[in-house]
């Protein structure tokens, strides 16, 4: 969940549009927050804004500003496409720092379901505390997932229920304010979304539009999309324990960021319900993501100008020595740039530690560290 601090100085900041540009801050967005999704398409600008997780402002290309503003028409997920560390997951935090909305981030297990992106409910804690004194309200038991956050945060926490919307523990109906107090452990009288979920609006006093970042959805087993297609598509939450049924608000609609890997095919059904980009590499693209990666480190140009040449020639399927089994990616390079940097202090391409430690990230198998060696060796040639 978005801590307590991010949560009030967003809220600050949208009463304060002279914010002062924090991280995930756009002060000169503030005004399009609440405005319909076609419109918070149009204010995205030009390619320039959002910031990396080191204050760095994001580039957007312009391919990916296209498919950020085609998602946003037509209130679809964006599902980004592209190999390991090329930036899929920075462009969505990247985004909700230009719109400077809350973000919610979610990584994707081999384990995961549908509901761990909605809700949970502590079953063993509810037993535990059932036979003893430690008895509380059904909603404490209450997990929310993005989904649930981005819908609830959606209504704000003024929204207003009904008392007959809602069922105690035992599925009997609430049928007036103060059973329905007892009930969740709220006042009696009418009850609103911020005293059912105070942590979902710590800091929050209306409405807001949230994005939701699902990172590597491909890992997850194939039922998991399908089971998300109605909340993905109609933005829905229905946690049958409570009996709660709600729906976003259709002014904070929320934004969904789906990223994959390729590491299985997705269900075609999850494909027709999204906008499609693949993010590819350039060098500008690339040493920029190195930079934002390692920017606990101070950089030398040179060494990096030679890792990337380096990793260009690796990943030629025309390289001399031969095709590599499993082409670097960006993660590798990433890896071989900080070998390079903190192997000594002052790093020489000469040093065959050196070399062996960037073989050892480029190459995964005996003939793929073969040839890394070959290809240092013709450029920088033999090793001292």
């Amino acid at each position: 969940m978005t801590s307590k601090p991010k949560l009030a100085a967003f809220e600050a900041a949208r009463r304060r549009p002279s914010g002062d540009g924090t991280e995930w801050l756009v002060p000169e967005l503030l005004t399009e927050v609440d405005l319909p999704l076609p419109t918070v398409a149009a204010s995205l600008g030009d390619g320039a804004g959002g910031s990396t997780a080191g204050g760095k402002p994001y580039v957007f290309s312009p391919e990916l500003l296209y498919a950020f503003k085609a998602a946003l028409l037509v209130g679809q997920p964006l599902l980004l496409t592209g190999e390991p560390g090329v930036g899929k997951t920075q462009a969505g935090l990247a985004l909700a720092a230009r719109l400077c909305i809350p973000v919610e981030r979610f990584t994707t297990r081999s384990v995961t379901v549908a509901a761990d992106l909605l809700y949970g409910i502590d079953d063993i804690r509810r037993f535990r505390d059932s036979h003893g004194a430690g008895r509380r309200a059904l909603r404490d038991y209450v997990t929310l997932g993005p989904i649930a956050l981005a819908v609830l945060r959606s209504l704000g926490p003024a929204y207003a229920l009904e008392p007959g919307v809602f069922r105690d523990g035992n599925g009997i109906a609430a049928t007036g304010w103060a059973q329905l107090g007892e009930n969740f452990g709220v006042p009696a009288g009418p009850v609103t979304l911020g005293l059912l979920f105070p942590d979902v609006f710590d800091g929050l006093t209306g409405p807001v539009r949230t994005l939701v970042v699902v990172d590597e959805i491909d890992k997850a087993p194939r039922d998991t999309p399908n089971d998300l297609l109605v909340e993905f598509e109609e933005m829905r939450l229905h946690i049958r324990e409570l009996g709660l049924h709600l729906k976003a608000n259709a002014a904070h609609w929320p934004i969904v960021v789906l990223t994959a890997n390729a590491e299985r095919a997705l269900p075609e059904t999850l494909l027709r319900r999204c906008i499609f980009h693949t993010l590819t590499l350039s060098d500008a693209t690339l040493r920029d993501i190195i930079e934002t990666n390692l920017r606990d480190i101070e950089m030398d140009g040179g060494l990096v100008d030679q890792a990337l040449l380096l990793f260009r020639e690796l990943r030629d399927p025309t390289f001399h020595a031969g095709t590599m089994s499993r082409p670097p990616s960006t993660a590798e390079c990433i890896a071989a740039v900080r070998a390079m940097h903190l192997w000594s202090p002052v790093p020489s391409l000469a040093d065959h530690g050196l070399r062996q430690a960037m073989a050892m990230a480029f190459g995964k198998t005996r003939a793929d560290f073969a040839i890394c060696e070959q290809a240092m060796a013709r450029l920088w040639g033999a090793p001292a």
